[in-house]
């Protein structure tokens, strides 16, 4: 499979894709007025410890304190095991919370800590903390907090897993754990001990820095996002790196030098009057990754709709009708939507559950089949997955870890008047609601010359399928109303005037405001 990493550089933004035979796969964004703190190790203050949640906050000196789960505190009963998140090795626990040590036991306030960011500060929820704090380096990466030796799961052959493994049970250092990246697949010995050695050192620097820096501190911090990329994703998979900064890419260069000589030449600046990301034709794709339907080549689609509860894939047939029969057309769109969809998963960054509903198939084999497509496009995710197997209802239900925003809430907001529904009110709707509430008002309030501002499309309906109506209301209170058409409105937007003057009159939930009655 060809795969390069495409990285757009500008003051406000950084941009990092991975396509995968020329399609975006993958797409991270760092903002200069947000810069992700993940990876960053702090000398953390005990602000407050909570034993009804098992959790501390910890400040660590930024704006939020830190949140401290008793699972993440190296010493807790049970710890010790290895997991990937996000490509990145760290430690967790199979201990059941009931066989835990307790949190209060463990930490005091003003006691101080050192922590390692796992996830950025989402809303209002201060950054995730781990008090297992991994080092990661080109090939491995050393765990100072566990003695556990371990290897990534994507190193697939039994005799290398043994080679990398009696590699470094000969070179673990004393009291420390490792585990060997993906990048570590066919790597020498000598690359290893130099490897363990800058971590060993970077260690030593931290410890340091920690027992001499007085209150909450920064110890270390993670590589920028596009070093960080390049170390965790820049491989000999990919056929080349193409960035369109000119500074940065000496930064890669300088860094590959040092860790990957070989992959050098792959790194290429890109300069042109026509940007980056427009000539890969990766900016089509962000749009498209934004929206609810997506179109696949046989003329079939998917809808993706996120709630708060789970994520919802449906698959259709669309335009596509097939040649052979319904269960060959069926399967033929499934199979393709099974690609899509891992994809799609993987790009928008989806995570908690998700449900998949493909088009029901009668054959077994056929089902069989599309499980295991599946299962297939899904390991190219570097994110954590588990997958079920066909339900009764005929839907496949999974699992996904993630540790930032997905890319639909990193790029948008929700509609300050659907309010993330995707439906608004109709003009017959707002046409009625107008009406009611005049009733209301006119009931309070003796202003009997008024100015009614709407939308245009509200507007024409009072003033001629529903005007009989609003001339009725108006004689009943002996009202003047002087209906306007507000180009610039929002279907629920609407206002009143006083005629005299056309100053506003404050009229509560008059359209879809919240004012309060004048």
């Amino acid at each position: 499979m060809k795969k390069h990493l495409a990285i757009n550089v500008n003051p406000l933004e950084t941009r990092i894709a991975v396509l995968e035979e020329g399609r975006l796969a993958e797409l991270m964004i760092e903002r200069e007025e947000n810069r992700s703190i993940v990876g960053n190790i702090y000398r953390g203050r005990v602000d407050a410890v909570l034993p009804g949640i098992q959790a501390a906050f910890i400040d660590i000196g930024t704006e939020k304190n830190g949140f401290l789960y008793v699972s993440d505190i190296a010493g807790a009963e049970g710890t010790g095991d290895i997991e990937l998140v996000d490509g990145v090795p760290r430690a967790k626990t199979r201990a059941k919370r009931a066989r835990q040590q307790p949190i209060e036991t463990m930490l005091k306030k003003d006691q101080y800590i050192m922590v390692q960011v796992l996830k950025d500060r989402l809303g209002t929820k201060g950054p995730r903390l781990s008090n297992f704090i991994t080092l990661p380096g080109r090939f491995l990466v050393l765990m100072p907090t566990v003695k556990t030796l371990g290897i990534s799961r994507k190193i697939d052959g039994q005799a290398e897993r043994d080679r990398i493994r009696k590699l470094m049970k000969e070179l673990k250092p004393e009291g420390l754990g490792l585990i060997s990246r993906t990048a570590g697949e066919g790597k020498s010995r000598e690359a290893f001990e130099k490897d363990i050695q800058y971590l060993k050192d970077t260690w030593e620097a931290v410890r340091t820095k920690f027992d001499t820096a007085k209150g909450p501190a920064l110890l270390r911090e993670d590589l920028g996002v596009i070093l960080r990329a390049v170390r965790d994703l820049f491989t000999d998979e990919f056929e080349k790196l193409v960035v369109d900064d000119e500074m940065e890419h000496a930064r890669i260069c300088s860094f590959l030098e040092h860790y990957s000589p070989h992959l050098k030449p792959r790194a290429k600046f890109q300069a042109g009057r026509l940007p980056l990301f427009e000539k890969l034709g990766i900016e089509d794709e962000i749009t498209k990754a934004l929206r609810r339907k997506v179109y696949l080549k046989s003329g079939g689609y998917l809808c993706i709709d996120q709630t708060e509860a789970l994520i919802a894939i449906d698959v259709n047939t669309g335009r596509f009708t097939g040649k052979k029969g319904l269960e060959d057309t069926v399967f033929h769109t499934n199979l393709e939507a099974a690609d899509e969809v891992a994809r799609q998963v993987r790009l928008r960054d989806l995570g908690g559950i998700i449900v998949i509903d493909f088009i029901d198939m009668e054959s077994p084999a056929n089902r069989r089949t599309l499980m295991k497509k599946f299962i297939e496009a899904l390991k190219r995710d570097r994110a954590k997955f588990t997958v079920s197997e066909v339900s009764e209802l005929g839907m496949i239900e999974m699992t996904r870890k993630r540790v930032k925003h997905n890319l639909l809430k990193a790029l948008s907001q929700p509609c300050p008047y659907c309010e993330g529904s995707g439906m608004v009110r109709s003009v017959t709707t707002m046409t009625f609601d107008v009406m009611r509430q005049l009733t209301g008002l006119f009931c309070r309030t003796k202003e009997r010359q008024l100015i009614l501002q709407v939308h245009p499309d509200v507007a024409r309906r009072l003033n001629t399928e529903n005007r009989p109506q609003l001339d009725e209301l108006l004689a009943k209170f002996d009202r003047t109303l002087q209906v306007e058409a507000a180009e610039g409105f929002h279907i629920h937007e609407a206002r009143l005037l006083r005629e005299k003057g056309r100053v506003e009159i404050k009229v509560e939930n008059l359209g879809m405001g919240d004012t309060e009655a004048d």
